[in-house]
């Protein structure tokens, strides 16, 4: 392993502080995104277009400022989730050494983050109209999965192919083979798709496969930046970001590939600039990789300065545990807001609500997530260690 100096990010556990606090924040603006989501459901329900929270804070013909900047910063959730959890995938692999050993870790640990997915995405279980939802879990587990049957492959060939998918998905966009098999298959792994069961239900996948299989993939063959002795990496990390958010604005100015949506100046200037950053994540095109990476590099090198909290390492030791345990206390709690009295529904379906709750969410979930960064970190010792 790359030598470490002192002022090296690392703890004594092993891991990595920046990802560590990366992953932290991304809890946190997740947060966030989940508390405005199902907030704005419920309000929905109460008022209809009475309810102060937008269907689509992204629409700019509809949405405010506020509304539009608190669901676009959470855009940086996904993408980091996803390629940091292909990052760790190298860690580990370089902990336990051998590829074969990685594909079983793989194959087991794709597979429970899909069936957490089965559970937590059925929506309305007992009704009639019963809707799976193919989420984030859904788009890591089948990423791990896919990654067990490549992580064989040359090094080379690998990045060919993982750049082939993030940045050459958005040219087959509008194409759906013939045949239901083949079509439905092909949506799964391409387009964001809703089709019904017929007799069971109906399955929206709202994060396809291949995308972010594909981001997986880069995070994986990326895992070597961590690794870096600590100046060099911290020289590597900005230029990284630079690099990814200059491309972006080169294809976003030129109106070129990369996003079906086109940058036009607005009838003001927040307009103007929300239109510049308005672009698609599902899936998630070229110019979306290239500009919440770019902003993820940042954040990173800005953490590897020394400029993070412990307040967000602790839940970003325990990512999937977070995520699973504010789903179900998140839609617990929108429930039982739900048969407040007028003035305490009206008081926490708003913006600044929304924002509340998050931040309290955020501090409950924050005891539990220290208590399994300490069980863990035992294991960590007793094992050598590796950033995760």
């Amino acid at each position: 392993m790359m030598a470490d100096t002192a002022a090296s990010p690392r703890r004594s556990g092993g891991r990595l502080a920046s990802i560590d606090a990366m992953r932290g924040l991304v809890m946190l603006l997740m947060t966030l995104d989940h508390v405005r989501w199902d907030f704005t459901a419920v309000a929905q329900r109460l008022w209809r277009d009475a309810s102060v929270l937008p269907a689509n804070p992204l629409e700019l013909e509809t949405t405010t400022p506020t509304f539009f900047l608190m669901r676009w910063v959470t855009h940086l959730c996904a993408p980091t989730f996803v390629f940091l959890a292909g990052a760790s995938v190298n860690f580990w692999m370089l902990r336990h050494g051998r590829e074969l050993s990685v594909g079983r870790y793989l194959l087991t640990r794709g597979a429970m983050i899909v069936g957490i997915n089965m559970i937590l995405g059925l929506h309305a279980p007992f009704s009639s109209t019963r809707v799976l939802v193919l989420g984030v879990l859904w788009a890591i587990g089948c990423s791990m999965l896919l990654l067990a049957l490549v992580v064989r492959l040359p090094r080379a060939l690998s990045w060919c192919l993982a750049l082939l998918l993030v940045a050459g998905h958005d040219a087959v966009r509008g194409y759906i083979p013939e045949g239901e098999v083949a079509s439905v298959l092909w949506r799964l792994a391409f387009v964001r798709t809703y089709f019904e069961v017929p007799g069971v239900g109906a399955v929206y996948a709202l994060y396809t496969v291949l995308p972010w299989f594909g981001l997986m993939w880069l995070g994986y063959l990326c895992g070597g930046v961590f690794r870096m002795e600590v100046e060099r990496r911290r020289r590597l990390l900005p230029a990284l970001g630079a690099g990814c958010l200059a491309l972006f604005a080169l294809l976003r100015l030129s109106g070129g590939y990369g996003d079906p949506t086109s940058f036009m100046a607005q009838s003001t200037a927040w307009r103007t600039m929300a239109s510049f950053v308005n672009v698609g994540k599902y899936p998630p095109t070229l110019q979306f990789t290239l500009l919440t990476l770019g902003v993820m590099w940042l954040l990173l090198a800005w953490f590897e300065r020394g400029r993070r909290l412990e307040l967000l390492c602790v839940p970003g030791r325990a990512p999937l545990a977070y995520y699973v345990l504010h789903i179900i206390c998140i839609r617990v709690l929108a429930a039982v807001l739900a048969l407040m009295p007028e003035p305490i529904r009206g008081a926490s379906f708003s913006a600044l609500g929304v924002v509340a709750f998050s931040v309290l969410m955020y501090a409950a979930l924050y005891p539990v997530c220290a208590w399994i960064g300490l069980w863990r970190a035992g294991g960590y010792r007793m094992s050598g260690g590796a950033p995760a």
